[in-house]
């Protein structure tokens, strides 16, 4: 009787250990897979195949700055700097904590209050993934891979430069003042504003406005500005 008792406790124990282990590896996988619609589809890809990949995590916690308008420059700028940092140490606690811990470098950014974090990848073997473990933490927003961004470069196309006298000006067709018919001499700034279409369209030029300028590159005495600058007959005499 004896024997059968401790049989049975023995298998008791035994079943429970079973059944915790069985619960604690559907936890882990549960883990694993909350937040997962968070991580950039072609991050999640990358990092899957075994490819360490740096990413970049949004928390969904911003900075309230809206008492800065309220406030003069001075105290302004220092409400805005000390808010804005607090909030991404508040909101980033715990997503720095995992990365320690899985030993991953990290840079925090607390104007847009996000982490951009190096070469993540797969954790240890039979533990969910590093990215899936911070996507769970509910104050992560979204966590994607770098992206970069190319500005080609715009090449102004500027006929005039190698003219030396008004005859080449007739000769190669080209016009040193903007009227009715917009040529290739207008730069590249005129054409990408689209300024030369409304000049066409609407036949106005800016005639008559004044325009505020505070750089010291302005000659003053051109013949297109000296009748009407507003600083006097000689804004350079200190008198």
């Amino acid at each position: 009787m004896m024997i059968k008792r401790i049989f049975i406790s023995i298998a008791f124990i035994l079943l429970s250990t079973v059944a915790i282990l069985v619960f604690a590896q559907h936890d882990a996988v549960d883990a694993a897979e909350i937040g997962s619609d968070k991580i950039d589809a072609s991050l999640l890809d990358l990092v899957s195949t075994g490819i360490s990949a740096d990413f970049i995590m949004q928390f969904n916690n911003q900075a309230d700055l809206s008492d800065a308008y309220s406030m003069d420059w001075d105290e302004r700028g220092e409400f805005v700097y000390n808010t804005l940092r607090e909030t991404a140490n508040r909101s980033q606690v715990n997503a720095k904590a995992i990365l320690d811990t899985r030993g991953l470098a990290y840079k925090s950014f607390f104007a847009g209050n996000e982490l951009y974090v190096w070469f993540g990848n797969l954790a240890k073997t039979n533990e969910p993934m590093v990215l899936n473990e911070l996507a769970a933490l509910p104050e992560v927003s979204t966590i994607r891979a770098p992206r970069t961004y190319h500005i080609d470069p715009i090449i102004g196309v500027k006929p005039w430069e190698n003219i030396s006298w008004a005859g080449d000006l007739l000769a190669n067709h080209l016009i040193t003042t903007v009227g009715s018919s917009v040529e290739a001499t207008i730069d590249w700034g005129i054409s990408d504003t689209k300024a030369n279409q409304f000049w066409t369209t609407f036949g106005v030029k800016g005639d008559g406005i004044v325009v505020a300028n505070i750089d010291t590159g302005v000659q003053w005495n051109h013949p297109a500005l000296d009748q009407s600058f507003k600083c006097g007959t000689n804004p350079s005499d200190p008198s």
